[in-house]
């Protein structure tokens, strides 16, 4: 079980890093290529907002508190709530500042959304496999 954990941990150290990756592109972009500003300022926008759907997806995941049943039901649906508000948000702001594309300000925050569901895919993917052994040994 100590394994699985870690296992996640590092899946999740390796999202963060892929975001953060993503992240500096954009910051690059920005100081490199003035005549897109309003597009990279909207992307850099959105992924601050991607940021937090990466942080509430990994602190929500009740990896080490057993949180079961109705109490994580309750914190899936206040994640989701919350999510919510930040897309409005930075929606509101992109709209609100003259310069910021509100297109490519949804697509950053879909970029934190994709990195991090595509993380756990790949995390799944990559699971060990039990041979028949174990599982007889485990009846």
């Amino acid at each position: 079980m100590q394994d699985e954990v870690l296992r996640l941990k590092r899946s999740f150290r390796r999202i963060w890093i892929t975001f953060a990756a993503c992240f500096a592109l954009s910051a690059i972009a920005w100081l490199i290529i003035p005549s897109y500003r309003p597009y990279t300022e909207g992307l850099l926008l959105g992924e601050i907002g991607g940021a937090y759907v990466i942080f509430s997806m990994i602190r929500q995941g009740h990896l080490q508190d057993e949180a079961t049943g109705n109490a994580l039901m309750l914190s899936g649906m206040l994640g989701m709530f919350t999510r919510f508000i930040v897309l409005a948000v930075v929606m509101v702001i992109a709209i609100k500042l003259p310069p910021v594309n509100p297109y490519t300000t949804l697509a950053g925050y879909l970029l934190g959304l994709v990195i991090m569901v595509s993380g756990m895919a790949i995390h799944e993917r990559t699971k060990p496999k039990t041979t028949g052994k174990i599982r007889e040994e485990s009846r």
